[in-house]
Protein backbone atom coordinates (compact mmCIF):
# COMPACT_ATOMS: atom_id res chain seq x y z
CA UNK A 1 0.00 0.00 0.00
CA UNK A 2 1.34 3.24 -1.33
CA UNK A 3 1.32 6.08 1.39
CA UNK A 4 1.40 9.58 -0.19
CA UNK A 5 3.78 11.57 2.68
CA UNK A 6 4.17 14.37 0.69
CA UNK A 7 2.74 17.75 2.06
CA UNK A 8 -0.55 19.02 1.23
CA UNK A 9 1.24 22.60 0.57
CA UNK A 10 5.09 22.27 -1.76
CA UNK A 11 7.88 22.54 0.84
CA UNK A 12 10.54 22.99 -2.33
CA UNK A 13 13.88 21.55 -3.06
CA UNK A 14 15.20 21.45 0.69
CA UNK A 15 12.91 19.86 2.01
CA UNK A 16 12.98 16.65 -0.41
CA UNK A 17 15.23 14.86 1.95
CA UNK A 18 12.51 15.78 4.80
CA UNK A 19 10.05 14.30 2.55
CA UNK A 20 11.56 11.10 2.07
CA UNK A 21 12.41 10.65 5.96
CA UNK A 22 8.61 10.96 6.56
CA UNK A 23 7.67 8.33 3.95
CA UNK A 24 10.25 5.79 5.42
CA UNK A 25 9.09 6.34 8.72
CA UNK A 26 5.37 5.54 7.16
CA UNK A 27 6.49 2.77 5.35
CA UNK A 28 7.57 1.08 8.52
CA UNK A 29 5.26 2.04 10.41
CA UNK A 30 2.72 0.02 7.72
CA UNK A 31 5.74 -3.22 7.94
CA UNK A 32 4.43 -2.92 11.58
CA UNK A 33 0.91 -3.76 10.41
CA UNK A 34 -0.14 -0.59 12.29
CA UNK A 35 -3.84 0.57 11.07
CA UNK A 36 -4.59 2.45 8.08
CA UNK A 37 -6.42 4.73 10.26
CA UNK A 38 -3.57 5.10 12.31
CA UNK A 39 -0.82 5.89 9.51
CA UNK A 40 -3.31 8.19 8.08
CA UNK A 41 -3.12 10.09 11.00
CA UNK A 42 0.34 10.01 11.04
CA UNK A 43 1.05 11.35 7.92
CA UNK A 44 -1.47 14.23 8.69
CA UNK A 45 0.46 15.43 11.63
CA UNK A 46 3.97 15.03 9.57
CA UNK A 47 2.39 16.95 6.58
CA UNK A 48 1.81 19.96 9.08
CA UNK A 49 5.42 19.64 10.92
CA UNK A 50 6.82 20.15 7.59
CA UNK A 51 4.60 23.02 6.29
CA UNK A 52 5.34 25.02 9.29
CA UNK A 53 9.69 23.93 9.56
CA UNK A 54 9.88 25.06 5.92
CA UNK A 55 7.84 28.82 7.32
CA UNK A 56 9.33 28.76 10.64
CA UNK A 57 12.85 26.68 10.58
CA UNK A 58 14.08 26.31 7.05
CA UNK A 59 17.13 25.20 8.18
CA UNK A 60 15.35 21.89 9.24
CA UNK A 61 15.41 20.34 5.96
CA UNK A 62 15.83 16.55 7.48
CA UNK A 63 15.48 14.96 10.53
CA UNK A 64 18.72 14.76 12.33
CA UNK A 65 18.48 19.21 11.91
CA UNK A 66 15.25 18.99 14.21
CA UNK A 67 17.01 20.68 17.26
CA UNK A 68 14.79 20.95 20.60
CA UNK A 69 14.65 24.46 20.43
CA UNK A 70 12.76 23.50 17.17
CA UNK A 71 10.36 21.41 18.20
CA UNK A 72 9.59 23.39 21.26
CA UNK A 73 8.64 26.43 19.03
CA UNK A 74 6.49 24.22 16.66
CA UNK A 75 4.94 22.91 20.19
CA UNK A 76 4.10 26.41 21.62
CA UNK A 77 2.95 27.32 18.35
CA UNK A 78 -0.21 24.30 17.74
CA UNK A 79 -0.97 25.84 21.20
CA UNK A 80 -1.40 29.46 19.39
CA UNK A 81 -2.69 28.45 16.59
CA UNK A 82 -3.97 32.28 15.38
CA UNK A 83 -6.80 34.64 16.07
CA UNK A 84 -8.95 32.64 13.30
CA UNK A 85 -8.15 29.16 14.39
CA UNK A 86 -9.84 27.64 17.72
CA UNK A 87 -6.52 26.72 20.18
CA UNK A 88 -5.77 22.94 20.44
CA UNK A 89 -6.37 21.06 23.40
CA UNK A 90 -3.94 19.62 25.32
CA UNK A 91 -4.71 16.17 24.56
CA UNK A 92 -4.77 16.69 20.99
CA UNK A 93 -1.36 18.67 21.01
CA UNK A 94 0.04 15.50 23.13
CA UNK A 95 -1.38 13.69 20.24
CA UNK A 96 0.93 15.25 17.40
CA UNK A 97 3.76 15.36 19.53
CA UNK A 98 3.84 11.43 20.22
CA UNK A 99 3.72 11.00 16.52
CA UNK A 100 6.96 13.32 16.54
CA UNK A 101 8.55 11.48 18.93
CA UNK A 102 7.46 7.85 18.21
CA UNK A 103 9.41 9.07 14.83
CA UNK A 104 11.94 9.87 16.26
CA UNK A 105 12.95 6.79 17.79
CA UNK A 106 12.32 4.95 14.14
CA UNK A 107 14.99 6.81 12.85
CA UNK A 108 17.29 6.56 16.49
CA UNK A 109 16.90 2.88 16.95
CA UNK A 110 16.74 1.29 12.79
CA UNK A 111 18.88 3.97 11.24
CA UNK A 112 22.09 5.27 11.59
CA UNK A 113 20.60 9.14 11.64
CA UNK A 114 21.68 11.46 14.64
CA UNK A 115 18.64 12.52 15.93
CA UNK A 116 17.22 14.36 18.99
CA UNK A 117 16.05 11.43 21.93
CA UNK A 118 13.38 11.43 22.03
CA UNK A 119 12.16 12.08 25.65
CA UNK A 120 13.76 15.66 24.92
CA UNK A 121 10.32 16.54 23.33
CA UNK A 122 7.70 17.25 26.60
CA UNK A 123 4.58 16.29 25.67
CA UNK A 124 1.71 18.77 27.80
CA UNK A 125 -0.09 17.39 30.45
CA UNK A 126 -3.23 16.25 30.11
CA UNK A 127 -5.17 15.00 32.54
CA UNK A 128 -7.83 12.87 33.44
CA UNK A 129 -10.74 12.45 30.58
CA UNK A 130 -13.79 10.42 32.52
CA UNK A 131 -15.79 8.98 30.14
CA UNK A 132 -19.24 10.98 29.41
CA UNK A 133 -22.54 9.95 28.37
CA UNK A 134 -22.45 5.97 29.68
CA UNK A 135 -26.11 4.49 30.16
CA UNK A 136 -26.66 2.43 32.53
CA UNK A 137 -28.05 -0.85 32.05
CA UNK A 138 -31.96 0.03 32.39
CA UNK A 139 -30.78 3.37 29.80
CA UNK A 140 -29.46 -0.11 27.50
CA UNK A 141 -32.70 -1.44 27.88
CA UNK A 142 -34.63 1.27 27.20
CA UNK A 143 -33.00 1.61 23.88
CA UNK A 144 -33.62 -2.04 23.00
CA UNK A 145 -37.08 -1.13 23.22
CA UNK A 146 -36.58 1.94 21.48
CA UNK A 147 -34.79 0.36 18.65
CA UNK A 148 -37.63 -2.64 18.69
CA UNK A 149 -40.74 0.71 17.65
CA UNK A 150 -38.53 1.70 14.68
CA UNK A 151 -39.99 0.38 11.12
CA UNK A 152 -37.83 -1.31 8.86
CA UNK A 153 -34.39 -1.57 10.62
CA UNK A 154 -36.09 -2.47 14.28
CA UNK A 155 -34.44 -5.82 14.08
CA UNK A 156 -31.20 -4.26 12.74
CA UNK A 157 -30.67 -1.52 15.25
CA UNK A 158 -32.06 -3.78 18.52
CA UNK A 159 -29.20 -6.09 17.49
CA UNK A 160 -26.45 -3.48 17.37
CA UNK A 161 -27.26 -1.84 20.97
CA UNK A 162 -27.48 -5.31 21.99
CA UNK A 163 -24.35 -6.45 20.39
CA UNK A 164 -21.99 -3.36 21.49
CA UNK A 165 -23.54 -3.32 25.15
CA UNK A 166 -22.93 -7.82 25.65
CA UNK A 167 -19.41 -7.45 23.62
CA UNK A 168 -17.66 -4.01 24.21
CA UNK A 169 -16.84 -3.74 20.93
CA UNK A 170 -15.57 -0.72 18.99
CA UNK A 171 -17.64 0.39 16.45
CA UNK A 172 -15.17 -0.05 13.23
CA UNK A 173 -14.72 -3.89 14.39
CA UNK A 174 -18.87 -4.46 14.60
CA UNK A 175 -18.56 -3.00 10.96
CA UNK A 176 -16.47 -5.69 9.98
CA UNK A 177 -17.57 -8.59 10.86
CA UNK A 178 -19.17 -10.74 8.81
CA UNK A 179 -22.35 -13.30 9.60
CA UNK A 180 -19.53 -15.84 8.59
CA UNK A 181 -17.59 -14.73 11.56
CA UNK A 182 -20.91 -16.15 13.86
CA UNK A 183 -22.13 -19.57 13.98
CA UNK A 184 -25.25 -18.86 12.76
CA UNK A 185 -27.00 -22.36 13.42
CA UNK A 186 -25.99 -22.07 16.75
CA UNK A 187 -27.17 -18.86 18.04
CA UNK A 188 -29.70 -18.96 21.09
CA UNK A 189 -28.46 -22.58 21.62
CA UNK A 190 -25.16 -21.55 24.07
CA UNK A 191 -25.43 -20.00 27.10
CA UNK A 192 -22.48 -17.87 25.73
CA UNK A 193 -21.25 -18.22 22.48
CA UNK A 194 -17.24 -17.16 21.56
CA UNK A 195 -16.28 -15.39 18.88
CA UNK A 196 -13.08 -14.60 17.64
CA UNK A 197 -12.25 -11.42 16.16
CA UNK A 198 -9.07 -9.15 14.65
CA UNK A 199 -9.08 -5.91 16.55
CA UNK A 200 -7.16 -2.77 16.55
CA UNK A 201 -3.49 -3.06 15.73
CA UNK A 202 -4.35 -6.39 13.90
CA UNK A 203 -4.71 -7.62 17.23
CA UNK A 204 -6.71 -10.65 18.07
CA UNK A 205 -9.21 -11.36 20.73
CA UNK A 206 -12.39 -13.42 21.94
CA UNK A 207 -15.70 -11.62 22.77
CA UNK A 208 -18.76 -13.52 24.23
CA UNK A 209 -22.51 -13.09 23.39
CA UNK A 210 -24.80 -13.23 26.14
CA UNK A 211 -27.43 -15.96 25.02
CA UNK A 212 -30.25 -13.16 25.02
CA UNK A 213 -27.79 -11.33 22.63
CA UNK A 214 -28.01 -14.23 20.66
CA UNK A 215 -31.47 -14.55 20.26
CA UNK A 216 -31.29 -10.51 19.68
CA UNK A 217 -28.71 -11.46 16.47
CA UNK A 218 -30.84 -14.43 14.97
CA UNK A 219 -34.08 -12.63 15.22
CA UNK A 220 -32.31 -9.95 12.98
CA UNK A 221 -30.33 -12.47 10.63
CA UNK A 222 -33.80 -14.52 10.41
CA UNK A 223 -35.38 -11.36 8.99
CA UNK A 224 -32.36 -11.41 6.37
CA UNK A 225 -33.37 -12.20 2.74
CA UNK A 226 -30.36 -11.21 0.54
CA UNK A 227 -27.15 -13.19 0.29
CA UNK A 228 -24.33 -10.00 1.35
CA UNK A 229 -21.57 -11.31 3.57
CA UNK A 230 -21.71 -8.12 5.92
CA UNK A 231 -23.35 -9.13 9.27
CA UNK A 232 -24.94 -5.28 8.87
CA UNK A 233 -26.24 -3.91 6.14
CA UNK A 234 -27.69 -0.37 5.42
CA UNK A 235 -30.17 -1.18 3.01
CA UNK A 236 -33.33 -2.86 4.04
CA UNK A 237 -33.13 -6.75 4.19
CA UNK A 238 -34.27 -8.11 0.39
CA UNK A 239 -33.37 -4.72 -1.44
CA UNK A 240 -31.37 -5.64 -4.51
CA UNK A 241 -27.79 -4.75 -5.68
CA UNK A 242 -27.52 -2.27 -7.76
CA UNK A 243 -26.29 -3.46 -11.59
CA UNK A 244 -22.60 -2.35 -12.08
CA UNK A 245 -21.79 -1.39 -8.25
CA UNK A 246 -19.54 -3.49 -6.05
CA UNK A 247 -21.52 -2.99 -2.66
CA UNK A 248 -21.85 -5.42 0.13
CA UNK A 249 -23.96 -2.70 1.75
CA UNK A 250 -21.89 -3.06 4.80
CA UNK A 251 -22.81 -0.51 7.18
CA UNK A 252 -20.43 2.53 7.77
CA UNK A 253 -19.30 3.46 11.12
CA UNK A 254 -20.95 6.87 10.31
CA UNK A 255 -24.36 5.06 10.22
CA UNK A 256 -24.27 3.11 13.28
CA UNK A 257 -23.40 6.17 15.03
CA UNK A 258 -26.92 7.94 13.89
CA UNK A 259 -28.50 4.99 14.70
CA UNK A 260 -27.45 4.96 18.15
CA UNK A 261 -28.17 8.20 18.88
CA UNK A 262 -31.80 7.55 17.14
CA UNK A 263 -32.45 5.22 19.89
CA UNK A 264 -31.00 7.31 22.50
CA UNK A 265 -33.63 9.87 21.44
CA UNK A 266 -36.60 7.51 21.21
CA UNK A 267 -35.37 6.30 24.58
CA UNK A 268 -36.00 9.80 25.67
CA UNK A 269 -31.83 9.91 27.01
CA UNK A 270 -30.81 13.46 27.32
CA UNK A 271 -27.19 12.25 27.19
CA UNK A 272 -25.42 11.93 23.65
CA UNK A 273 -25.09 7.97 23.56
CA UNK A 274 -22.48 6.96 20.98
CA UNK A 275 -21.40 3.52 20.30
CA UNK A 276 -17.80 3.82 22.09
CA UNK A 277 -20.37 5.06 25.06
CA UNK A 278 -21.76 1.35 24.98
CA UNK A 279 -18.12 0.15 25.52
CA UNK A 280 -17.89 2.20 28.27
CA UNK A 281 -21.15 0.92 29.55
CA UNK A 282 -19.88 -3.04 29.15
CA UNK A 283 -16.52 -2.27 31.22
CA UNK A 284 -18.28 -0.48 33.86
CA UNK A 285 -20.81 -3.08 34.31
CA UNK A 286 -18.12 -5.68 34.02
CA UNK A 287 -16.25 -4.25 37.19
CA UNK A 288 -19.43 -3.70 38.94
CA UNK A 289 -20.04 -6.80 38.70
CA UNK A 290 -16.58 -8.03 39.95
CA UNK A 291 -14.45 -8.66 37.14
CA UNK A 292 -11.35 -7.99 37.54
CA UNK A 293 -9.10 -5.37 35.76
CA UNK A 294 -6.76 -7.75 33.91
CA UNK A 295 -10.23 -9.68 32.37
CA UNK A 296 -11.51 -6.70 31.32
CA UNK A 297 -8.44 -5.01 29.68
CA UNK A 298 -8.48 -8.61 27.65
CA UNK A 299 -12.27 -8.69 26.29
CA UNK A 300 -11.96 -4.68 25.38
CA UNK A 301 -8.33 -5.29 23.63
CA UNK A 302 -6.36 -2.63 25.71
CA UNK A 303 -2.54 -3.04 24.86
CA UNK A 304 -2.11 -1.69 28.26
CA UNK A 305 -4.05 -2.07 31.60
CA UNK A 306 -3.37 1.69 32.23
CA UNK A 307 -6.11 2.33 29.42
CA UNK A 308 -8.58 0.26 31.47
CA UNK A 309 -8.06 1.85 34.89
CA UNK A 310 -9.69 4.98 33.66
CA UNK A 311 -13.08 2.85 34.50
CA UNK A 312 -12.40 1.97 37.97
CA UNK A 313 -12.43 5.67 38.71
CA UNK A 314 -15.87 5.68 37.40
CA UNK A 315 -16.85 2.33 39.27
CA UNK A 316 -15.40 3.81 42.85
CA UNK A 317 -18.00 6.81 41.88
CA UNK A 318 -20.34 4.52 41.32
CA UNK A 319 -19.65 2.06 44.53
CA UNK A 320 -19.44 5.50 46.87
CA UNK A 321 -22.92 6.89 45.90
CA UNK A 322 -24.89 3.50 46.61
CA UNK A 323 -22.78 3.23 49.84
CA UNK A 324 -24.34 6.80 50.17
CA UNK A 325 -27.81 5.93 49.21
CA UNK A 326 -27.92 3.02 51.61
CA UNK A 327 -26.74 5.05 54.55
CA UNK A 328 -29.49 7.88 53.63
CA UNK A 329 -32.14 4.30 53.64
CA UNK A 330 -30.91 3.75 56.89
CA UNK A 331 -31.10 6.31 58.69
CA UNK A 332 -27.50 7.09 59.33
Amino acid sequence: MAIDAAPKRPLGRRATELDRQFQEFLEYCLDQNRSRKTVTTYQQVLEDLGRWLTGNAPHATSVSLMDRDTLHRYSRDLRLRGENEEELSPRTRAKYLAVIRSMLRYFAQETDEQVLPRDRVNLPKVGDHLPTGVPTPEEVEQMLEAAGNARATAGRDRAIVALLFSTGLRIAELCALNRADLREDDLGEEEVMEIGIVGKGRRSRVIFLSRRCQHIVKAYLDGRADDWPALFIRQRPGKARTPGVQDDGRLTPRSVEKLVRRCALKAGLAEKITPHSLRHAFAIDLLLGGTDLRTVQELLGHRSVTTTQIYTRLTNQSLREGFLRRRSLNGD
